[in-house]
């Protein structure tokens, strides 16, 4: 087949490309980004003329968009979409119901969702890796001094300017500021079930909209309170729940002897974002995710994953691509994990931050028994969750 592959705002477009092509498939990139994710003539008009010209037998891209689903439902041609972001707005656009889709997301709950809105061509499907590239790293010992931790994580903090829950804050009154930080207090206690939404009243949405009006764009299918639960306070439940949990490593860690006499070194965080306020935690910088994640993940003794808090059920990708570079996963639950992993034998979740310190004590302490689950979770990922296996289900799909 030959394949058109819009790669903006992709994840692992070399990886995706290399493996369309060792299964016999020609792709083509196309670079060109709409101005409208949802509606843009122009844009539409030019990838049809494009995917006629080549003789494009169908279309690709990680994350769903609107625009090219519609082009490919004028022309006929099948529209191959892989999701891995929660919230995906996009997603609820009336053009899902367009028959030339194939969507995959990687969160069975978005499935559920939109299965009940009467989508058929919607699959659950969870993220994958390159086991070939991973299988491959290679590191100088200097290098290696770098990246090598006790703790580490790698991620947004989510503190931006832009952060609308508190641009929206200073304009509510005191009684729905109150009622807002009290479900947010509520929901960040549980993993597992999301209430959120189903807790903003028609009066608190009320006061919301007066405090930053936000609207349902006009092909859309998603909620008022959809947009605030999932944009605007999932984004600050999950600053608070990293910044909180990283203010408490920081003071604890340190703290902690370990059976051998040492003290645990301090966490390395990897992130964009400047982390002044985190006292006893190395804040490194961003790193590459093709070159550089991977090693990091690898030569961390514990790696954390605290899920982005409108991904309901999914693995966030974060967690497969720890795993898949050989290291050891310690999460927060989420419901899709048991499809795919045991607890305590690929990977392990804490419940709280109380069980979080006591299980990085414990799992540096256990070193044989922590190197064993992190080669259990990454022989399952890399013979079960390949991006071979992934991208042939999805052509097989067509």
């Amino acid at each position: 087949m030959n394949i058109l592959f819009p790669t903006w705002k992709s994840f692992g477009v070399e990886d995706i490309k290399e493996t369309f092509e060792e299964l016999g498939h020609k792709v083509s990139l196309y670079e060109r980004e709409p101005k409208n994710y949802r509606i843009d003539p122009r844009y539409k008009s030019e990838i049809k003329k494009y995917i006629k010209e080549n003789d494009i037998d169908a279309v690709f891209t990680s994350n769903y968009y609107p625009v090219i689903s519609d082009g490919c439902n004028d022309i006929k041609i099948p529209y191959l979409s892989w999701c891995y972001d929660s919230p995906l707005i996009l997603t609820y656009s009336k053009s899902v119901f367009n028959e030339v889709n194939r969507i995959f997301i990687f969160d069975s709950l978005m499935v559920q969702e939109l299965r009940n809105l009467g989508v058929k061509n919607v699959w659950y499907m969870p993220m994958a890796v390159n086991e070939k590239r991973l299988a491959d790293l290679s590191i100088s010992p200097q290098d290696r001094k770098i990246v090598e931790s006790d703790v580490s994580f790698v991620g947004r903090l989510y503190t931006e300017e832009h952060n609308l829950y508190d641009r929206m804050e200073p304009k509510l009154d005191d009684y729905t500021k109150g009622y807002l930080e009290g479900i947010m207090e509520s929901q960040r206690m549980i993993y597992g079930y999301t209430f959120i939404e189903e807790l903003l009243t028609p009066d608190i949405v009320e006061k919301m909209m007066a405090a930053m009006p936000v609207k349902v764009q006009e092909n859309g299918m998603e909620s008022i309170e959809y947009i605030y639960a999932n944009y605007f306070l999932c984004r600050k439940m999950t600053q608070l729940d990293r910044t909180e949990i990283f203010s408490y490593l920081g003071e604890k860690l340190h703290e902690i002897k370990l059976e051998n006499g040492r003290n645990i070194a301090p966490m390395k965080l990897y992130t964009s974002e400047p982390t002044p306020q985190l006292k006893g935690i190395k804040n490194m910088g961003e790193v590459h995710y093709m070159y550089e994640m991977p090693l990091v993940f690898k030569y961390s003794k514990i790696n954390l994953n605290i899920t982005l808090r409108s991904i309901r059920n999914g693995i966030p990708l974060r967690a497969m691509d720890i795993m898949g570079a050989g290291g050891f996963l310690l999460t927060n639950y989420q419901n899709d994990f048991s499809m795919h992993f045991v607890d305590g034998e690929d990977y392990v979740s804490y419940s709280d931050r109380e069980d979080m310190l006591n299980k990085i004590k414990y799992y540096l302490e256990h070193e044989d028994e922590r190197k064993m689950i992190a080669e259990n979770g990454c022989r399952k990922v890399r013979e079960e969750h390949t991006y071979t296996q992934r991208l042939s289900e999805i052509i097989g799909s067509i």
